[in-house]
């Protein structure tokens, strides 16, 4: 059984986790909203399994046919609690009702499926960056060169100088969370969590980035995918 606390253990029992509530705001059963003809739940799965970085992979639900899409591919289903679905509920406290639930696990692994661009190398960067600088915590994050404005009137800059604005080419820009991933130690989620002291990141590229969040976002990301299946068309008929 893992030693919690110990950031020297060999993290035998990292589990990959994606939170899939029947209920949305946004767009209806949007976990099980169809993108380039597979599910987003599927989608993201299949990566995480194909990354071989998890001991185990798993869905915490409460919908029946979320649950089914999970065990049609291979993942593990945990029966989320009715107080960690609610559109109030956090995502930390339900990562936490399911640690509660396997205190076994050594660290977790939070994936969204609404990011349907995750590839497996961004999830073995991140696990293997948690065991060789021994974090607590390893999340994915953007750069954006956004110049950003407080609120009020009048508005003032926030983070550069108006008369000396300054070109994307000279900027390195800022690092944004991009809610991909979040791999955390049982402790550290334990006590309220996802990010701790000793924290790192995977940058993830811009084109990577998209979250499902409407129906709009659906359409661009079938869009980029048809353009980049288009491309990819395109390279081999030069090769022939």
């Amino acid at each position: 059984m893992p030693r919690h606390g110990d950031s020297s253990m060999a993290d035998d029992d990292i589990v990959g986790l994606v939170l899939a509530r029947g209920g949305s705001k946004g767009i209806m059963g949007k976990n099980l909203a169809f993108l380039d003809g597979k599910p987003l739940l599927q989608r993201c799965l299949e990566v995480m399994l194909k990354a071989q970085c998890f001991s185990s992979v798993w869905v915490s639900t409460n919908d029946a046919n979320v649950a089914e899409c999970a065990r049609q591919c291979r993942a593990e289903v945990h029966h989320r609690a009715p107080y960690t679905a609610t559109d109030d509920a956090s995502s930390l406290l339900a990562v936490q009702e399911f640690l509660h639930h396997h205190p076994e696990v050594s660290v977790v692994c939070l994936v969204q499926c609404t990011s349907p661009f995750l590839r497996p190398e961004y999830l073995v960067a991140g696990v293997n960056r948690l065991r060789a600088d021994h974090l607590d915590s390893v999340f994915s994050v953007t750069r954006r060169h956004l110049l950003r404005w407080s609120e009020g009137n009048p508005t003032d800059a926030l983070n550069f100088d108006p008369q000396h604005r300054p070109r994307r080419q000279d900027w390195s820009g800022e690092l944004c969370e991009n809610g991909m991933f979040y791999i955390a130690r049982f402790e550290l989620v334990m006590r309220g969590l996802l990010q701790g002291k000793s924290c790192g990141y995977v940058e993830i590229p811009v084109e990577d980035s998209l979250e499902i969040d409407t129906s709009v976002d659906l359409i661009v990301a079938q869009a980029m995918l048809s353009r980049q299946a288009a491309g990819k068309a395109d390279a081999w008929q030069e090769t022939i």
